[in-house]
């Protein structure tokens, strides 16, 4: 499950609570009529949940309880004429959650009203109010094992993301004798995955070892396929992506769970290893009034830091996990067939295109017109548009308002926004309120900036380099590296970027740890090179012969250039750590080509040549570049088109 196996049986646990909880509130609103068979149910599942610790079995029980409650529904609504919510799961995990909120939430309305007449009890009766949330968790990690202190045995670094909807359970107590609810509240956490995506990944294994002491590893096989649990994945599920558990009386923490999945190797045709997500959890501690601060702001965003906290391997020093959540506010039913009244977007259109301005600070503006049908709900429709942090809206007409509203409004952002992830698809909404029915319509547009220009918010680098490296692009291998511009931290002398056709340099002596420099590429191209950012790299890979003798050369283009050029030089910095830990020594080099001598011939390289292959091609270089050219071989253009939306880049059409 999410939790290591130590776990398991806490996490069932919580299930069969939320299970019984949604039992006992099904069951309150039977007539005495039709009220036993669902009782008896009840007790029988109860029976079974507490005999087993296979949460399968648990769920499978459970659908063949709700038949029974079901049958129960009908009666009650034959007889009483009221309208029962189904004890069905619902089809989508946004509609469950919902269902479970109604549940709650009828059975707090009706206990609120009955509350007053409740004669004095020593223990206070408590009732649960269900609060809709929505958010998501970023896990950041990965695990490492060294064979020894400088021969890694195997790695492998992730990025996952985890989307959820839920309720927060509040608990509240009735004081009978001062007929109100008492100030304390305590907090659950009902959650449901939404999507599990798998955002980027990498990592190898040791398949063989060199024969002879000191060992070190000769060759490798790639993480390139994972297998996200079917169990995971609604309406199977492990429930529980974001679970809040009330401590003491006023402390309480919230722990985001990572989902499970397995990462295989491949070595030829044959999956030859797995592993699974190490980094299984976070958990913060905050009290209750904190908790009831973030929620008043409507939204909050925490992070921490999850790496060796049992001093394992599993997940390592500076991986995170990140957790988000909104509180939502339920929209009021939509109008499913509304004959009198419609509503229609006039600007912007579907796929509309809108750039930033190249000045300094650069604007963008949309054009928002609708109509409504008929004209006089006008003046009443509400706009949603994107957020963008760091960028100012300005409405006009002016409204003190955090949305604008009217037929017809012009919206200004002015300073390009902070973060990468404002650009790109985004939705615009126009939505009416009558009398509680909601209509609505949208319209999703792309957004760009002007790649070369430098009016971002540090204003330093090209827009290019400043929204790239926030993405997984500038991960190589998906490691953390620190991205220098073109000279920074170099010294001018020994900077090559100042030499036209370089793109990047990793420079052992004078760049920091694990810093990657990528060239200004508007200089270092040759002109017809520089709309696309082309390069081209020779298509080398070791272990395949034909790469060796043919002259094929790969092609990049826009953020697969910049991908690239950071996966080739982090495998200099990569090679200079793993085969020098001691510091480069010419001796065990007697051919000059960065690699130690001892190594060559089990990697296909020859121990007496400074270059063994393509030495038509790559006089100057030696076989060291050769293994960062194979490093690049199995790249997959395309792979961070998504990231890209600078004019020009992938996805300006």
């Amino acid at each position: 499950m999410r939790e290591k196996e130590k776990l398991e049986v806490k996490v069932i646990e919580r299930k069969i609570f939320l299970f019984s909880t949604l039992f006992f509130l099904l069951i309150a609103f039977y007539c005495n009529s039709s009220a036993q068979s669902p009782i008896e149910e009840k007790n029988k599942f109860n029976l079974f949940a507490q005999e087993t610790i296979d949460f399968n079995e648990l769920m499978q029980k459970y659908k063949e309880s709700i038949i029974t409650i079901d049958e129960a529904n009908i009666k009650t609504e034959e007889i009483l004429g009221i309208p029962v919510i189904t004890s069905r799961p619902a089809d989508t995990p946004e509609k469950e959650i919902k269902r479970r909120r109604d549940i709650l939430n009828m059975q707090y309305g009706q206990a609120k009203q009955r509350f007053e007449d409740l004669e004095n009890q020593e223990e206070e009766p408590q009732i649960v109010e269900a609060i809709p949330v929505e958010g998501y968790i970023v896990i950041n990690g990965g695990e490492k094992r060294f064979y020894d202190s400088s021969h890694i045995e195997k790695e492998l670094f992730y990025r996952i993301k985890e989307t959820f909807v839920g309720n927060i359970l509040v608990v509240r107590k009735y004081n009978t004798y001062k007929k109100e609810f008492e100030k304390n509240k305590e907090y659950e956490l009902d959650s449901l995955s939404t999507n599990i995506k798998v955002e980027n990944f990498y990592g190898k294994t040791c398949i063989k070892w060199s024969y002879f002491v000191p060992k070190f590893c000769t060759r490798y096989a790639n993480f390139i396929h994972y297998e996200i649990n079917k169990g995971e994945i609604y309406p199977n599920f492990y429930s529980g992506v974001v679970d809040i558990d009330q401590l003491e009386k006023d402390q309480l923490e919230i722990v985001a769970n990572t989902p499970e999945i397995i990462f295989y190797t491949k070595d030829g045709l044959h999956y030859s290893d797995s592993t699974k997500v190490g980094c299984t959890s976070g958990r913060w501690k905050l009290t209750n009034h904190e908790l009831e601060k973030l929620l008043n702001i409507g939204s909050f965003k925490i992070t921490k830091n999850i790496g060796n906290v049992d001093k394992s391997s599993s997940c390592i020093t500076g991986s995170t996990i990140t957790l988000y959540l909104k509180v939502k506010k339920d929209e009021p039913e939509k109008c499913k067939e509304p004959k009198s009244v419609n509503i229609e977007i006039l600007s912007p259109s579907e796929g509309e295109r809108y750039i930033f301005t190249e000045q300094n600070p650069g604007t963008l503006t949309l054009e928002l017109r609708a109509k409504t049908t008929p004209v006089k709900y006008e003046e009443s429709i509400e706009w949603e548009i994107p957020e963008m942090e760091g960028s100012h809206k300005v409405f006009q007409p002016s409204s003190g308002l955090s949305k604008p509203k009217g037929p017809t409004v012009k919206v200004t952002y002015n300073g390009l926004p902070t973060h990468s992830e404002s650009f790109g698809k985004q939705k615009v909404k126009a939505r009416l309120n009558i009398d509680g029915c909601s209509l609505e319509k949208t319209r999703e547009i792309l957004i760009f900036y002007p790649r070369d220009e430098k009016n971002n918010p540090q204003g330093r680098y090209p827009n290019w380099f400043y929204y790239w490296k926030q993405t997984p692009a500038a991960m190589p291998f998906g490691q953390n590296v620190r991205l220098a511009f073109h000279c920074d931290s170099i010294p001018i002398d020994k900077c090559v970027c100042l030499h036209g056709g370089v793109v990047g340099q990793y420079n052992p002596y004078y760049s920091e740890h694990k810093t990657i420099n990528v060239c200004d590429l508007n200089k270092n191209l040759e002109p017809q090179d520089r709309q696309n950012f082309t390069i081209r790299l020779p298509a080398i890979k070791l272990s395949i012969p034909s790469t060796l003798t043919s002259r094929n050369f790969l092609t990049y283009t826009h953020i697969d250039t910049f991908a690239v050029i950071i996966m080739h030089e982090f495998t200099h910095f990569n090679n200079a750590l793993t085969f020098w830990t001691d510091g480069y020594n010419p001796e065990k080099d007697k051919d000059g080509d960065t690699l130690p001598d001892h190594i060559e011939a089990e990697l296909g390289l020859n121990p007496e040549e400074k270059l063994s292959h393509w030495k038509d091609t790559l006089q100057g270089t030696d076989d060291e570049e050769l293994l960062t050219l194979e490093a690049t071989y199995d790249y997959p253009s395309g792979k961070f088109d998504k990231y890209d939306w600078g004019k020009p880049g992938k996805n300006w059409k």
